[in-house]
């Protein structure tokens, strides 16, 4: 992850296994499996950060962009890194990388998420401590996912 303008906020790595139900006919993981694998990292950062259960489900990303290096299959062991680049009034971008066990890319990529309003449409500013947090160069303990 490089960081889009050299700047750097929170982060998280998430060690987990490729299910079998992440991966499709030909063996390998599905294209979609990135976006709960990234998610799931996303969320065990924000609940390190003290996000409660509420805000979580109020962040629904708006934009991303993934890019596939090379294949996982089934069993096979991955980290998945999730790093804040950017925060904004009411966004915050994200930078997030797949590695295999011997540290080859596999997945990467970044995607945008709003601090929507619980009771109103459209997004609203982050909280203060929330943004603060986001923006703080936090790196998240590992997270092991069996």
């Amino acid at each position: 992850m490089t960081g889009e303008q050299g700047g750097g906020g929170a982060s998280i790595e998430v060690r987990r296994r490729v299910a079998w139900n992440e991966t499709d006919a030909a063996g390998h993981n599905h294209f979609t499996a990135v976006f709960r694998w990234i998610e799931e990292a996303e969320h065990s950062l924000m609940r390190s950060l003290g996000a409660e259960t509420a805000m979580i489900a109020r962040i629904p990303r708006v934009h991303i962009d993934v890019d596939f290096h090379d294949r996982l299959y089934f069993g096979e062991v991955i980290d998945v890194r999730v790093g804040v680049v950017r925060v904004g009034t009411s966004s915050c971008a994200f930078e997030f990388e797949v590695l295999k066990a011997d540290g080859v890319r596999a997945i990467s990529g970044s995607y945008v998420i709003v601090h929507a309003s619980s009771t109103a449409s459209g997004a609203e500013p982050w909280p203060a401590a929330m943004r603060e947090a986001l923006a703080s160069r936090t790196i998240a303990p590992r997270e092991d996912v069996p």
